[in-house]
């Protein structure tokens, strides 16, 4: 993505995030290009987005994407493999 037009095109394609890890990704990738590339507040049609408000909805997807992520369960995995018919492999 190269301008805030994709970005903001990227992120209300995935506004239902939470809906699965790639659209977490993906809505993710937009905020953090709309923080870094966009004026402080951008409104339109009404509706206003902050980088304040845009901070915040990346910290939950940043919660959501660790509470889901396979890294974030790895040290259970192999606990399990210990205690499995063959033992550590």
């Amino acid at each position: 993505m190269t301008t805030i037009a994709e970005a903001l095109t990227q992120y209300n394609a995935n506004l239902s995030w939470h809906a699965s890890q790639a659209s977490a990704t993906l809505a993710l990738e937009a905020i953090r290009f709309l923080l870094v590339n966009r004026p402080v507040s951008v409104g339109d049609q009404g509706g206003s987005m902050s980088n304040e408000s845009l901070a915040a909805q990346a910290e939950k997807i940043e919660r959501f994407l660790g509470a889901s992520s396979p890294r974030a369960f790895g040290r259970s995995r192999r606990v399990g493999v210990a205690f499995s018919d063959g033992g550590l492999q």
